[in-house]
């Protein structure tokens, strides 16, 4: 096997195959060629062609060491024969395999969206005027300032990925900007959650019942998401406390969680006993055996679905905050800061790993306090 040696310094040596098997007697060691061999120029074409290459990547990437020079080479070398489209998919894969799959979906619908308006693109095609122009098409077909903005990055995302496996040199939509709208959290006040517990709903309701059930458990549960409590099992429970590892940030330190049982959570949860043997809420019964991925996925559905529900709650109570599942951990998030909750003590009960993640997701909810500090101040 013939090799490649790739040195920069005496202690910065690797080498890599070629891929290229000849007999000792077929080496020139003075000329470095293949010599007495059928495809000799055939052979000794594509050793300088490979040799060309390593040579270019070393110059286009100064001081690199010979062991990244090595990396660039092998992911270029994978990856050669994919369009910027075929990439992205496999980048999905890889995902799933990693067991991200919420991420897997979104890059998914990301890439779909991409594919209806640029087909399979190769990488070259990835310019400022294509985004430019993909842009344009998603505001002309109604797509929110957020919708566009995230979808643009996770483009960028996987570019910025190629470029730093050294797939692409010249990553031309790298600094490409997007704007962000800032939406204002909206929540329930505990009179609108008192409200909405007590409002009488008949049996037949069962869509709006399990989803009252789940976001009132999510209020009282410090705002846990509707993904974990969908996965909540029995054994969960421990004495008068939840034990879960948070689904979202599961890589992360502090991601195991313990969370006392209150009155009202108790109460929840009694009305589900005995339904299922693994999990506590309706979402997952009968779904035990399934793939991580078909969990999420059912997840998924089933938040669009109960959001439906507790949409029409809303309009029954009148209380007209277009309500969803997340709207829970931001009522509690209201509820912690209305009781003098200090931002540490917030950032541990809401579940954030970072306290720079509390003080921005806070800001909302000191509106009615920097007003009457304001009237303290001036009169």
């Amino acid at each position: 096997m013939i090799r490649l040696k790739l040195e920069t310094s005496q202690k910065d040596v690797q080498y890599l195959d070629t891929g290229i098997t000849i007999k000792k007697n077929q080496w020139d060691l003075n000329k470095r060629k293949i010599k007495k061999h059928v495809l000799e120029e055939q052979l000794n074409g594509s050793l300088l062609s490979m040799l060309n290459e390593v040579q270019k990547l070393y110059y286009e990437n100064a001081g690199v060491s010979a062991k990244r020079l090595v990396k660039l080479i092998k992911n270029r070398q994978r990856f050669s024969s994919m369009s910027f489209v075929d990439y992205y998919q496999n980048y999905i894969e890889e995902k799933k395999l990693e067991g991200k799959v919420r991420t897997a979906i979104s890059q998914q619908k990301s890439l779909d969206k991409f594919k209806a308006f640029a087909g399979n693109t190769a990488f070259s095609e990835v310019t400022i005027e294509l985004v430019r122009d993909y842009q344009k098409d998603m505001l002309i077909k109604g797509n929110k300032t957020n919708t566009i903005s995230l979808n643009i990055d996770n483009l960028k995302k996987v570019m910025n990925l190629a470029e730093n496996q050294g797939l692409i040199i010249n990553n031309t939509i790298k600094s490409y900007k997007t704007k962000r709208e800032h939406s204002e959290k909206q929540f329930l006040t505990v009179q609108e959650i008192d409200t909405l517990s007590q409002h009488n709903l008949l049996a037949g309701r069962k869509g709006m019942l399990v989803a009252r059930d789940i976001f009132l458990f999510s209020f009282y549960a410090a705002g846990m998401r509707f993904s974990d409590v969908c996965k909540l099992k029995w054994s969960n429970i421990s004495g008068n406390y939840i034990v879960y590892v948070m689904s979202k940030s599961k890589e992360r330190a502090g991601s195991k969680r313990t969370v006392p049982l209150n009155n009202s959570s108790l109460e929840i949860l009694k009305k589900y006993e005995g339904r299922n043997a693994t999990f506590i809420f309706p979402p997952l019964y009968g779904w035990e055996n399934k793939s991580n991925e078909e969990i999420e996925t059912r997840i998924m559905s089933k938040n669009q679905m109960l959001n439906v529900s507790l949409k029409l709650l809303d309009k029954r109570l009148g209380l007209g905050k277009s309500l969803s599942f997340h709207m829970a951990k931001h009522s509690f998030a209201d509820f912690a800061v209305k009781n003098n909750t200090n931002v540490l003590m917030a950032s541990k009960l809401l579940g954030h790993t970072k306290l720079s993640t509390t003080q921005y997701y806070l800001k909302d909810f000191y509106q009615k306090e920097e007003a009457e500090e304001m009237h303290r101040l001036f009169g």
